[in-house]
This record gives C-alpha cells, sequence and structure tokens, in this order.
C-alpha cells in the first residue's frame, strides 16, 4: 500500500516553524519567506499547478539555511474520442499515463505531487536533502556543492556532487501489472565563471551523470512486430554536458545571455542546443525578457520508426519520440511586473511580483505546443 503524501507537508511546517523560532532568538542577520504560484497550461490543456513556499535565513556567522516546499499538480484531459476507435487506441497504448481499464482514458487523470528540500551553507560550502513523492514515483536526493573565489574575485570556481535514488512503483495496469523499479543516479559537475570586463561574464562548465535502474515509461507500449509490447531502454546510461554563456550587459538597462549545448551520451544520443535571452528594464517596476532557443539531436541506437520483431533492438524498444532524430525550436517572452505600489501601507508583504509568459515550441516530427505560464510571487 502506498503510504499518504501528507507527512512531508507536516515535516515542511515543523522545519518553517522551527526555523522561525531560531530566526527569534539567534543572531540573525537576514530572513525571507515567500509564497509563489505558478500555473502552467498548453495546447493539449495539460496544465500544471504549483504552489511554492520557501523559507531563507542567513546568519551573523555566515550561516545559512533555507527549507522549500512545492505542492503541484498535473491534470491530463480525457481522451476526446469514440470507444473503440483507432484514435482511441492509440491514445492509450502509447499514453504517459496509468491507464487501468479502457474506461479510465475517458476520464482526466489527475496526479498530485509534493516535494521537500532542505539546505545549509558556510562560506561557500553546502549541503542538502530533497525527497518528492506521488501515487507511483518516490525520489529522493543529497547533495553537496563548493566553490570558491579567485584572481581578485574575478573567478569563480564550483564543483557540484549529487547522488539520488528514486522507486517507480507503476499503478496495476493490464500491460505493466504493477511492475516496481529502482533508479539510482549519480551527478558531477564543474563550473568556472569569469569577469572578463564590468559588464561581460563568461561561464562554462561540464556535467556528468551515471544512471542506474529503470529508466522507460512503464506505462508507454510499442507497437513492434504486428502487436503491442511494453517499452524496453537500456539499465545503465553515462551522459555528459558541456555548456557555456555568455552574458552581456548594456548601457540601457537591458542584457543579453547567449548560450550553447553540447550532449551526448552511451545511448548514441548526440544533441545541440543554442539559445538567446534579451532582458529588457521598461521602468523600474516592468521587466520584459524574450527568448529563443534551438535544439538539434540524433537518435538512440535502439530507436525505430518501426520494429519488425517484439524483441526490437537487442531486446530494446522505445516509444519514446525524444530518442529519435528531431529538430526543435522554442521562442516566446516573459514579463516581470513588481505590484508593490499597489500594497503600499499594508505592513506585511515586502514584495508582490507578477509574472506573465508565452513560449511557442515546434518541432521536426510536427509536434506543436503552446505554452501559457502565469506566476505570482510574494515575500513577506
Amino acid at each position: 500500500m502506498r503510504r499518504a503524501s501528507f507527512p512531508i507537508l507536516g515535516i515542511a511546517l515543523g522545519l518553517v516553524a522551527l526555523t522561525g523560532w531560531r530566526a527569534a532568538y539567534a543572531g540573525v542577520d537576514a530572513h525571507l519567506a515567500g509564497y509563489t504560484f505558478h500555473h502552467f497550461n498548453d495546447v493539449d490543456n495539460v496544465s500544471v499547478s504549483s504552489h511554492f513556499m520557501r523559507y531563507n535565513m542567513l546568519m551573523e556567522s555566515s550561516l545559512s539555511t533555507s527549507v522549500q516546499l512545492n505542492h503541484e499538480t498535473v491534470v491530463v484531459p480525457a481522451v476526446a474520442a469514440p470507444v473503440g476507435s483507432q484514435e482511441a487506441a492509440d491514445a492509450i497504448t502509447t499514453a504517459s499515463r496509468p491507464i487501468s481499464s479502457l474506461e479510465d482514458a475517458y476520464t482526466d487523470f489527475v496526479k498530485v505531487r509534493n516535494e521537500l528540500q532542505g539546505s545549509i551553507g558556510y562560506r561557500g560550502v553546502e549541503a542538502g536533502y530533497y525527497v518528492s513523492d506521488e501515487v507511483d514515483y518516490h525520489a529522493q536526493m543529497v547533495w553537496t556543492s563548493v566553490n570558491r573565489d579567485f584572481l581578485s574575485e574575478n573567478l569563480n570556481l564550483a564543483f557540484g556532487l549529487n547522488y539520488a535514488w528514486d522507486r517507480i512503483e507503476p499503478l496495476n495496469d493490464e500491460d505493466t501489472a504493477g511492475i516496481p523499479g529502482v533508479r539510482n543516479t549519480t551527478y558531477f559537475s564543474l563550473v568556472a565563471t569569469q569577469v572578463l570586463t564590468p559588464t561581460t561574464v563568461l561561464r562554462a562548465g561540464i556535467e556528468r551523470s551515471l544512471v542506474d535502474g529503470l529508466q522507460h515509461n512503464p506505462y508507454r507500449n510499442v507497437y513492434a512486430g504486428g502487436g503491442h509490447t511494453a517499452e524496453r531502454h537500456p539499465y545503465e546510461r553515462t551522459r555528459n554536458d558541456y555548456f557555456v554563456r555568455l552574458s552581456q550587459f548594456f548601457g540601457n538597462r537591458s542584457s543579453l545571455k547567449v548560450d550553447y549545448r553540447f550532449y551526448t551520451d552511451d545511448w548514441g544520443v548526440d544533441s545541440h542546443t543554442l539559445g538567446a535571452k534579451l532582458t529588457q528594464y521598461i521602468t523600474d517596476e516592468f521587466v520584459v525578457r524574450y527568448r529563443y532557443r534551438y535544439y538539434s539531436q540524433g537518435a538512440a541506437y535502439f530507436y525505430r520508426d518501426e520494429y519488425a520483431s517484439g524483441f526490437g533492438v537487442d531486446g530494446l524498444l522505445t516509444g519514446d519520440y525524444r530518442l529519435g532524430e528531431f529538430d526543435a525550436n522554442l521562442f516566446g517572452g516573459k514579463i516581470f511586473w513588481n505590484l508593490d505600489r499597489f500594497f503600499e501601507g499594508s505592513g506585511f508583504l515586502e514584495r508582490i511580483d507578477l509574472t506573465l509568459g508565452y513560449e511557442r515550441y515546434f518541432n521536426s516530427t510536427n509536434f506543436t505546443a503552446n505554452i501559457f505560464e502565469t506566476g505570482l510571487e510574494m515575500s513577506f
């Protein structure tokens, strides 16, 4: 039987209360509490609503602590097709949602996820713990990072080490039969940030992940050899990322960030990402950001548009188009509006920010999406 996820909320509230008690009686230099609501909606009416709460505290001894809680609800709309039709069958057998019977696909699927994150830092050294829980997935992670300044604080070097262990417990499904799985990930990163001029900053880094365990979607089927069979991916994967970013600040209160990323792994997937973000202050309270990103990747060695048999390629099959060869474009913009002047004299809220965004995504597999985002952040 799955545990209820509400203990995470209780633990989070207890940590926040404890942190607040310490803030009242210890040597606190600064502290900040905040709440952010974020809503995402795409062209297929898949929606994600998040309630994000945080508390940060900086002690006079340079010791810092942070507690963050996120309560997230995902809604996947019901299949809009006649019962027994080919459209309905395709939607069900390639779905990324749990389906225990044909009728389930004709009701909205709702998934709730709670996550808790806490960290402690001291003079450039930080350690933390993360836990996330949902009905069929439980994830935990511990991490540590160290960063140091050199060359009169013009160069910063940061090293990170994470270890994550996940438990996947699929809901009972006609094809998966509730087969459980685990996944462990070890992650390393090394990032260098160099101030080139008072208005130009260069950042470059290397990231490496070693993944072991269940890595396919336990709910996805693949059409192979004239029938449907469960998706199967390799249980080991080594992933490497190399990136560089140039940030340029201009005298008209604008900035431009240009970045390039190369990714490669031992599944045969190589990708290139080129992106740019232009941010402009219109007033002190109103900021506009424009964004464009181009992405191109090659296919995994076991990816096929069609499989001749249920054995696939060396026993491996995938129905995930993200492991195939494709190009993608994303562009759009966001506005950030500080609403403090509308709440002057409230005596409680220190800052209120509204975020509105729209992005258009399309790729070479004929998949498109209109992405709408709204966010409201309150600090107190």
